[in-house]
């Protein structure tokens, strides 16, 4: 087999490039290699499907911008044979709440980068703020951000319906995993497949989310990715409640709602890993105590079903490490170490490495300043937001 592009690993990020790649009339000369087409344990899947535009830096923000738009006419652009997936996206609201000087300083500027790139956020004191949401505890609250536009979609749905349509459009999908990865000078020539088979690539691209670093190693290059584990719980509560949207505040607790009931967690810094198992202890412990202060009717909740899942974290400032391997290996690309903010940002991932193999570089967002080179260079780019 011969492909120009070989994107290693078929998860939204995967996925969504294969589109752009399709629509750009690269669909021929463009495979993905993914093991599991169930997706029974990608980050996806198991995702809170936020979608948001409070961000403090501009890339992340018009990133988002651009998932919106996709998101928002999803089912027009992947629809298949008549078919129209649905990421049921709920423009439900999106908040940020804080407290202290700092902090409300911080959320302050992060604003004016907001309105300045057209999102459509609201500056409120805890006052204001509990005045549209009287179920909100605000005593300890001093500032609060909410973008009445932001909210929520169906991962799976999203994860599914850029698959099927770059299918569709002539992608061709492998049900395979990468063993090796055959070198010689500075290019990648082979990919070499678990099941024996080998693939001619000119260009690879790596987008394995958790698996990424274990695709870096087998060429020698270190990225400073790791598997971290976020629990989710769904729990449901008998009391009349206002429709809140996603609310998240500086402890990292969150919750929105979600079918009859909502889903909560709270961010902490784990172990770098893989685990699967869930701490309901945990939650009757810490998160719950935390979900009634800021929302006192949920006193009463009764805990539902929980589950794992993982972010790719980057270790070393949070955010997405994204173009070629800078110094290594010239063909070799990747894009991981999303931290929390794939989904999100899956469409304009996959439009960006489009550009970066097919146009020679940028043309919508210039993504540079979230190359590998920074990571060489030592100059981190931090994002400064909500928890993920």
């Amino acid at each position: 087999m011969h492909y120009d592009v070989v994107l290693v690993g078929g998860g939204i990020m995967g996925s969504s490039a294969a589109y752009h790649l399709a629509v750009a009339g690269h669909a021929a000369e463009t495979c993905v290699v993914e093991p599991d087409p169930t997706y029974e344990f990608a980050a996806t899947p198991r995702a809170t499907g936020t979608v948001r535009q409070i961000f403090s830096e501009p890339e992340n923000i018009r990133m988002s911008q651009y998932g919106r738009e996709v998101y928002g006419n999803f089912a027009a652009l992947m629809a298949v044979d008549g078919d129209a997936p649905d990421v049921n996206f709920r423009k439900g609201g999106y908040s940020f709440l804080v407290r202290g000087k700092e902090a409300v300083r911080v959320i302050e500027a992060n604003w004016r980068t907001q309105t300045g790139l057209g999102a459509n956020a609201l500056l409120l004191d805890g006052k204001g703020y509990g005045a549209r949401f009287p179920s909100i505890n605000v005593r300890d609250v001093d500032a609060a951000v909410y973008s009445p536009d932001d909210g929520w979609i169906d991962p799976y749905a999203a994860l599914m319906g850029f698959r099927r349509k770059a299918a569709r459009l002539g992608v061709k999908y492998l049900k395979d995993r990468v063993v090796g990865l055959e070198a010689n000078g500075r290019r990648v020539r082979r990919v070499v497949l678990e099941s024996g088979a080998r693939i001619e690539a000119g260009r690879v691209v790596n987008v394995a989310n958790c698996w990424a670093p274990a695709i870096c190693a087998m060429v020698g290059m270190r990225v400073p990715v790791e598997p971290m584990r976020r629990q989710t719980f769904y729990f449901e509560c008998r009391a009349e409640i206002e429709p809140l949207g996603v609310t998240r505040e500086l402890s990292g607790l969150s919750f929105r709602p979600e079918g009859r009931g909502y889903i909560g967690g709270l961010t902490r810094r784990e172990p770098a890993g893989f685990n699967w198992s869930v701490e309901p202890e945990w939650f009757e412990s810490d998160i719950w105590p935390k979900l009634a202060n800021r929302v006192p009717k949920f006193e009463a909740i009764k805990l539902g079903r929980a589950w794992s899942g993982h972010y790719d974290e980057n270790r070393f400032d949070g955010n997405v490490i994204i173009g070629p391997w800078t110094g290594g290996l010239e063909n070799f690309y990747v894009a991981c170490g999303f931290s929390g903010h794939g989904l999100q940002h899956g469409p304009a991932i996959g439009r960006a490495l489009k550009e970066l193999l097919l146009d020679g570089g940028y043309r919508t967002i210039d993504l540079s300043r979230f190359s590998y080179k920074r990571i060489l260079d030592n100059r981190p780019v931090y994002e400064v937001g909500p928890p993920s």
